[in-house]
């Protein structure tokens, strides 16, 4: 009920930014990124995906949104130019979700992440009622840990996996209420 009721809610809208529902415009946009050794550093290297590739990931992400599951959203601009994605991942048993972003490095260390996460974090607490919002982050990530803890996250552990993840958590009682944002 959670996860359909935050789909509803989209798009949202901040100051700078749109995050929508992703759709076959955005598989430039992943190809771009794929190519981008800024921006694919942590998540095992330059990816080699066909625009074919890329179309059916949107698609089935297009679809997992239907259904009520916002596990990619695309981050634009106001003029529509998408600049990343990111995505809320409810667990509406354990009321608490996941927090991911991934950014085209040409629209990196503008605040445009820690902006589209506030919002994110802010519909969680304020709208949706979860407990908690959590996210892990590669090693070495620093600017994904600057943009968590500008956002008031506290490291809760570390695990290694075929990396080693370092784990985040936003409880709501932590959590400072932030300006009322809008829809477009």
């Amino acid at each position: 009920m959670k996860n359909k009721l935050f789909i509803s809610m989209l798009p949202l809208k901040t100051e700078r930014l749109i995050i929508r529902i992703p759709n076959s415009n955005d598989v430039d946009l992943m190809l771009k990124m794929d190519k981008q050794e800024e921006t694919q550093k942590f998540l095992g290297g330059i990816k080699n995906r066909s625009r074919k590739e890329r179309a059916e990931l949107i698609k089935a992400k297009e679809e997992k949104n239907k259904s009520g599951y916002a596990s990619l959203l695309t981050v634009c601009l106001l003029d529509g130019t998408p600049i990343g994605f990111t995505g809320l991942s409810i667990d509406e048993k354990l009321n608490c979700g996941k927090l991911s972003y991934l950014y085209d490095y040409d629209f990196t260390n503008k605040g445009y992440c820690t902006e589209a996460c506030h919002i994110l974090i802010d519909t969680a607490f304020n709208t949706l009622k979860l407990e908690k919002v959590y996210a892990d982050i590669v090693d070495g990530n620093i600017a994904s840990m600057r943009v968590l803890k500008k956002l008031g996250f506290k490291l809760i552990g570390s695990r290694k996996e075929d990396v080693l993840f370092h784990d985040y958590e936003l409880l709501i009682n932590d959590y400072k209420v932030s300006k009322n944002h809008k829809k477009p």
